[in-house]
């Protein structure tokens, strides 16, 4: 992660991450982290030559794609995505797909960096069990969706959670 922008890919998304897993509780704000695990998932690694844990980096093209745990039940998780919409997110779309009988949601956009750059990004999740999903985001630039493009969906099909 040396170069700034990626740097701040990886910072938006985490805030991103971090705003989905907010909780209330009485008049105090609690926010539970996801815990720090190992996910195992299938895409060309290839690709992304720089990694640090679930995350993986390219810096030409500009890339990312990161693997995390939500601790949070699926339902109650994607009913959050669909009632809040980030800002600053354009041409956005949300929907759910199929893979051998399991479902997976995702969540599709484009953002703009430091006023001038625009990042496609993909947000796909799935259940992994009773209170977690597995939230695996992609992020690249729109000019490179060919190389980038099958790899969000690739990791999050074959994504679980090594002990």
């Amino acid at each position: 992660m040396k170069n700034l922008l990626t740097k701040k890919l990886f910072y938006f998304l985490a805030l991103f991450t971090v705003s989905f897993t907010a909780v209330a509780q009485d008049d105090e704000d609690v926010v539970e982290m996801a815990p720090e695990v190992l996910i195992d998932m299938d895409f060309n690694k290839s690709i992304y030559p720089e990694s640090e844990g679930n995350a993986y980096f390219s810096n030409e093209p500009k890339a990312a794609l990161i693997g995390m745990i939500v601790p949070k039940k699926y339902s109650e998780l994607i009913a959050e995505m669909k009632k809040e919409t980030p800002a600053g997110i354009k041409n956005l779309k949300t929907g759910e797909f199929d893979n051998a009988g399991k479902k997976y949601f995702y969540y599709t956009g484009n953002i703009t960096i430091e006023n001038e750059k625009e990042i496609f990004m993909e947000v796909l999740v799935k259940h992994s069990n009773e209170n977690e999903c597995i939230v695996v985001t992609s992020m690249y630039e729109p000019t490179v969706k060919e190389k980038f493009g099958k790899e969000a969906k690739r990791a999050i099909i074959s994504a679980k959670v090594t002990e």
